[in-house]
């Protein structure tokens, strides 16, 4: 599993990007951002899960078009052997349908490569403090949802708090804003997402936003 964080801890970045000259320009500027360290980079799926066991990073930022191993059956891969491990899909596509299988496959987050190089050390740093995915992406996932078929709600007998809780989980939002806007503490939405946890029959964020867009939740 995944090392835990600590307020002064260094968060581990693992690189998977097949573009040699991409690899490293990201591999430079996370090296230089105060508070992460990229401890490897891979140019294939493939190369990354040999070592994954070895170096077990806290991050791992993911190209979606890789030669061999697609960068999103790499995520069910990496989920399915260490899901303590928040995947950061670092990609071209931006589209709808690539953004929901990655969701879906477990990444914790989804960012475009033709963003500012602030915004990419932003998006990694924020997937280690709670936030699923941008803001703007969870709208579009949303949207996607909408008028789908979906599984009532009622059959996981959620409550309307964990709900709304849940969604804001969907929407990127840290347990500390969940708080604010209910005016509880944080402590306390830490223990109503245990029960989100228990009655969705998962242990993870990323899991729990998965299956809530699978099962099309907020429909």
């Amino acid at each position: 599993m995944a090392k835990k964080d600590s307020d002064n801890a260094v968060t581990t970045v693992i690189v998977v990007e097949d573009r040699k000259r991409i690899r490293e320009t990201v591999v430079d500027l996370i090296n230089e951002s105060e508070g992460l360290k990229c401890i490897g980079a891979f140019g294939s799926c493939e190369a990354l899960l040999e070592e994954l066991s070895n170096i077990l990073p806290d991050v791992v930022l993911m190209d979606i078009g890789l030669p061999g191993m697609s960068g999103i059956d790499g995520v069910k891969a990496i989920k399915a052997r260490h899901p303590g491990i928040d995947i950061l899909m670092h990609t071209v596509y931006d589209d709808d349908e690539k953004i929901f299988q990655s969701i879906l496959a477990g990444a914790s987050g989804y960012v475009l490569k033709n963003v500012e190089s602030e915004e990419l050390i932003r998006a990694i740093r924020e997937i280690r403090i709670g936030a699923p995915m941008s803001a703007a992406i969870a709208r579009r996932l949303l949207e996607m949802m909408r008028g789908k078929e979906s599984k009532p709600a009622e059959e996981w007998n959620l409550t309307p708090r964990e709900m709304d809780i849940l969604q804001w989980l969907v929407e990127g939002l840290s347990y500390k804003k969940i708080a604010e806007k209910l005016f509880i503490s944080p402590l306390t939405v830490q223990s109503h997402i245990k029960k989100v946890y228990e009655k969705l029959q998962v242990h993870s964020k990323s899991a729990a936003v998965s299956k809530a867009l699978k099962y099309r939740l907020f429909g």
